[in-house]
């Protein structure tokens, strides 16, 4: 069953044939949370509370702080409040000490939902260590579209509000291994590599299907993990082609019931 505290339900008018009428409209939360990495205010990210500890898992591994869920030695949330009366989320993550963090590791940060390497003072730090993705798995273009099509079924928060994105996660059989929400398809991203982390499930042989289209901060967040193969539902952006080329990933939209395949095609079967 779905938490309320995903989603809040707002008394709303609708004006029709100049006839006014009062509705009830359920809107997904947004909430702050503040990231804390070795007692260091790392970041302050805009999301959806559900999943808190796979995203944070997700977030601080595809920022490279740390390469393995074992380095982790302590993790604990809470909730405070502020002295304006907000609530914020704290996560407290202790990692293993590799020496001082440099300036991008330990650098503040803000994340919103619309664009994930918002606040950064560039973005170059975030391709640190990535490495081109190795897969000789091969996936069906059949197998792919069911999926996209059966995405619905993993999004009962958009279903309700109408403003969530998901992220889910196939293996080449077609068999959904994770999946979550949230109001930014870079943290449903997140929360779903947190998952995995979490659970030790092994990446070279998913796929990974986003409601969402497909930025440059999304193909690298994909090569930091190492899934191979990425389907979004509207158009990528330029860099995210030419990034998915050089990481070995194959990248597909299925927008308007197309299948566009923009890198690596020799994954999908028949090519």
């Amino acid at each position: 069953m779905m938490s309320d505290k995903i989603y809040r339900t707002f008394r709303t008018f609708t004006l029709n044939h100049g006839r006014i009428s009062p509705n009830l409209t359920d809107l997904t939360v947004e909430v702050p949370l503040q990231i804390i990495v070795n007692d260091q205010p790392h970041t302050l990210v805009m999301f959806t509370p559900d999943k808190i500890r796979e995203l944070v898992v997700g977030f601080i591994f595809t920022e490279g702080l740390i390469s393995d869920f074992r380095e982790i030695v302590d993790f604990s949330i809470c909730t405070t409040r502020r002295a304006d009366g907000d609530e914020i989320i704290e996560a407290r993550v202790e990692i293993a000490s590799k020496g001082p963090f440099s300036s991008a590791v330990s650098g503040k940060r803000i994340s919103y939902s619309s664009c994930g390497i918002c606040g950064t003072e560039n973005y170059y730090h975030l391709r640190d260590r990535l490495r081109r993705v190795k897969s000789r798995h091969r996936f069906t273009m059949d197998m792919l579209k069911k999926a996209s099509y059966g995405l619905k079924a993993f999004q009962p928060l958009y279903i309700r509000t109408g403003g969530a994105h998901a992220a889910v996660l196939f293996d080449s059989e077609g068999n959904q291994v994770l999946h979550a929400e949230d109001m930014g398809r870079h943290n449903a991203l997140d929360k779903v590599i947190g998952a995995s982390l979490i659970q030790g499930i092994p990446p070279e042989d998913k796929a990974l299907v986003s409601s969402g289209r497909a930025s440059l901060e999304m193909i690298l967040k994909m090569a930091r993990i190492g899934f191979p193969v990425f389907l979004v539902m509207s158009r990528p952006t330029s860099r995210a082609v030419e990034a998915a080329k050089f990481y070995n990933i194959t990248l597909i939209d299925l927008a308007r019931d197309t299948n566009r395949i923009y890198s690596h095609a020799r994954r999908i079967e028949g090519f």
